[in-house]
């Protein structure tokens, strides 16, 4: 069970939903965003597993979940200026993000932004900042899905290595159900043709990057790992794409031992 939402009111006066969890001044804040088609409730596993000892915040990103009524754009540049706002609000500074598939390029994006706010980064099978190249199949493929709940639940069982628990399969298809199709198709847009590769190699904030075994590890070392200098990469074996689901204790372990060395 995660915690109770909360708002927080973006310059435009959208209003934008985050839940806060764990204690407080208690070293360094976590702060989780979500990927494309998603909300921050696909975060529930990892976050239970960090809670008792980290202060963790999980965002439903302008236009999912609970933040669903804010009006666009919706992009990366929106989507890291909206983390910004945030920021002060709950005295987050620094604070490390953990950022899955679109939320690590938004990620990186915030990092940019803000190099001094931006303690550490971990970054889940990733999207780059250099966005994904696709055959002209796949971009049918991908824009096709908002709006289509058959195509959409079709999708979601590649994300996995194994099939996951009835519950997990809700939870997916639910924080698919709650995005519009046009916002879901601007966001893929945004991160799909994303071409900051060139700032994204200035990145010095110390970075972990995991890579799932079932998701084109070497594109992520090659991509996001080459490109952030001295960043640290590992393959999380025997997972998929939505590996903080299929393996929330493996990766929560990992981001210990990151943090204890920062």
């Amino acid at each position: 069970m995660m915690g109770e939402m909360e708002t927080y009111r973006a310059s435009d006066g959208a209003e934008l939903a985050f839940r806060d969890e764990g204690p407080h001044g208690l070293g360094i804040p976590l702060l989780f965003v979500h990927g494309w088609q998603a909300d921050g409730t696909v975060w529930g596993a990892l976050v239970a597993c960090l809670r008792e000892h980290h202060r963790v915040i999980t965002v439903d990103l302008r236009g999912a979940g609970a933040s669903s009524a804010a009006p666009g754009p919706y992009d990366l540049d929106k989507y890291s200026n909206d983390l910004t706002e945030l920021i002060p609000s709950l005295d987050l500074d620094p604070v490390v993000v953990v950022g899955h598939s679109m939320g690590a390029a938004i990620a990186q994006r915030f990092a940019i932004d803000n190099p001094e706010a931006v303690e550490g980064l971990v970054l889940i099978a990733p999207v780059p900042a250099s966005g994904m190249p696709m055959s002209a199949k796949t971009l049918e493929m991908f824009r096709g899905l908002p709006g289509n709940a058959e195509k959409t639940a079709a999708w979601l069982k590649l994300l996995t290595l194994r099939e996951p628990a009835t519950e997990v399969t809700k939870l997916l298809r639910d924080a698919a159900a709650g995005i519009r199709p046009d916002v879901a198709l601007q966001a893929f847009e945004s991160w799909q043709s994303a071409n900051f590769a060139n700032e994204a190699a200035t990145i010095e904030t110390p970075t972990l990057i995991l890579a799932p075994s079932g998701d084109r590890p070497e594109f992520a070392r090659e991509k996001v790992a080459d490109i952030i200098a001295g960043s640290r990469f590992e393959v999380l074996s025997e997972v998929g794409h939505y590996a903080p689901l299929e393996r929330p204790n493996a990766i929560a372990t990992r981001i210990e031992e990151f943090l204890a060395e920062l």
